[in-house]
């Protein structure tokens, strides 16, 4: 053996050849061809699993995070297209009022009416104020006390700064709320400036804008905030950070340059988050909506979690598959190699050809053995085929009925029984011929295949009588096929003959110790259906 390493020894002078194995070829010896496949088809298998379900977790964990960046930005930019919206139809509406409050700057009463007119109509404002050419309150809707007063907020002197529509940063104001201030120039006919119109919007009050910005309903730990031109947060579900400088932040970083789109990307506070963010042009606000990357990878965790406990049964059948095809592939070797070594022995030949084998190696030591076997076994399923099928029809006959049945019994199916007669049959093969009658049965089969479901069984049980078995179908279920069914045959024409009908008996239970009374509840049902003048469908009463 080449395998065998060999020694020389000298034992009382006597020199004597000892072969040496190593330990690593003893170790593989006791393994046989059956453990070594199994050994091969699990490696491969778990490489196969591991390899899946990376590759799968790589390719979810990028759709996943791909998803919820679009889903992000998409909710981004639709709030601040509505914030935006707001925001021109606010500033059209003082434009519009403008033209009237400029006619009153002279008449404190008639103003303060033109101002409480427009607070009125719209919910857009906290508070309207109408300012001088001097910055000072001239009327108010809301705090009728700075009437008189010169105020000296960031919005009041911007406004009559630049002398032109405006939207504010927002500002703390003089009653310490948080604010933002939407003014129109006020303008006379001579085009000399008399001050503005302003309306102010409380970001942290319940408002139209609060609504748009602040009231979000996400579940999944998403959260959406806004930025003000300088990186501010103004809108945040946590409110003690109302204000803080964000400006660092790329995603805020890109919406205060006037960009839109998602990215990963670290916050201010070291969490990792996947973000979809938009611009919002008149107020030049940056609108963020992101969720934490870890809650979103959260679900593809627990979705390998759920797919391993799926997949757990079937390697567990792969297992149980693997060992058994391995026993199956060494059972014929070793059998021959068994029977080989007492081939002299009485009764070698019909043990050796008994051995079953179903691969080619062995397949070799005994082809003509499995030639025959193999026509044999072809042979006894056709009889088998044929002893369960009527010969005329093609479909099953009354053996393979009880076949069925005695199946169904055990697992206590539940079924709906078709007993179905062609009527006044015996005419036709008067009439006709036994070929025509022949001609109208297989055209029957075939529309009784044709409105069998996937699982049905059609039999012919003998003459013109047919049955259909329904599994898993109710009594109403059923009558509607058989309804369907009587409506074919009636429609369908067998050239050389008249229109053929049917009547159909149906019952419906469960196929429990005596299937056969159910079948005898159909055949009542047909005989009612006959009674009753045929070509219809009876359904038995229960």
């Amino acid at each position: 053996m080449a395998s065998l390493a060999v020694r020389y020894r000298y034992h009382g002078g006597v020199g004597t050849f000892t072969p040496l194995f190593s330990r690593w070829e003893t170790v593989m010896l006791r393994f046989d061809l059956r453990r070594l496949i199994l050994l091969l088809a699990l490696t491969a298998v778990l490489l196969t699993v591991i390899n899946g379900f990376y590759s799968g977790y790589q390719v979810q964990r990028d759709i996943l995070i791909r998803n919820t960046l679009e889903a992000h930005r998409v909710y981004a930019a639709k709030v601040a297209y509505n914030t935006e919206v707001f925001l021109r139809a606010t500033q059209q509406n003082l434009r519009v009022n403008a033209e009237r409050l400029v006619e009153h700057m002279d008449d404190a009463a008639a103003l303060q009416r033109e101002l409480d007119l427009l607070q009125r109509s719209s919910d857009n404002f906290n508070n309207l104020v109408v300012f001088d050419e001097r910055g000072v309150v001239r009327a108010a809707t809301a705090l009728p006390q700075l009437i008189g007063r010169r105020l000296e907020s960031p919005g009041t002197h911007e406004a009559l700064a630049k002398r032109r529509a405006l939207i504010s940063e927002p500002y703390r104001a003089v009653t310490g709320q948080l604010v933002m201030m939407i003014s129109q120039p006020l303008f006379d006919r001579a085009s000399h400036y008399r001050g503005y119109v302003g309306g102010s919007i409380r970001l942290r009050e319940k408002n139209i804008l609060h609504g748009l910005l602040g009231e979000h309903y996400y579940r999944d730990g998403s959260y959406l905030y806004v930025v003000d031109g300088k990186g501010r947060l103004i809108f945040h579900h946590d409110p003690a950070r109302i204000m803080q400088d964000a400006s660092s932040n790329p995603v805020v970083a890109a919406a205060m340059r006037g960009e839109s789109g998602a990215r990963p990307v670290t916050n201010t506070r070291g969490v990792a988050m996947l973000a979809g963010y938009a611009y919002v042009p008149s107020a030049h606000w940056g609108v963020v909506s992101q969720r934490p990357r870890a809650q979103a990878l959260a679900e593809l965790d627990q979705l390998m979690l759920t797919m391993a406990q799926y997949a757990a049964p079937l390697l567990l059948i792969i297992v149980v598959v693997v060992w058994w095809l391995s026993l199956q592939i060494a059972r014929p070797l070793r059998q021959l190699a068994r029977e080989a070594a007492a081939m002299d022995s009485h009764g070698a030949t019909p043990r050796i050809e008994a051995v079953r084998s179903w691969y080619f190696e062995a397949q070799q030591l005994k082809q003509a053995l499995l030639v025959g076997m193999r026509a044999m076994q072809q042979q006894l399923n056709r009889f088998r085929q044929e002893s369960n099928t009527d010969a005329l029809t093609g479909l099953g006959n009354r053996r393979e009925l009880d076949s069925v049945l005695d199946d169904w019994k055990y697992s206590r199916q539940p079924f709906a029984v078709l007993m179905i007669d062609i009527d006044f049959f015996k005419s036709v093969n008067d009439s006709y011929g036994h070929d025509t009658g022949d001609q109208a049965l297989t055209a029957l089969a075939q529309l009784m295949r044709d409105s069998a479901r996937e699982g049905d069984v059609v039999c012919r049980m003998g003459g013109e009588e047919f049955v259909m078995l329904l599994p898993g179908a109710d009594a109403i279920g059923a009558e509607r096929v058989a309804e369907r069914l009587c409506s074919c045959v009636e429609a369908y024409r067998v050239p050389g003959l008249p229109p053929l009908t049917v009547s159909i008996g149906v019952a419906a239970g469960i196929a429990d110790e005596a299937p056969e009374a159910l079948l005898r509840e159909a055949d009542d049902a047909l005989y009612q259906a006959k009674q009753q003048g045929r070509n219809r469908v009876v359904l038995a009463v229960v």
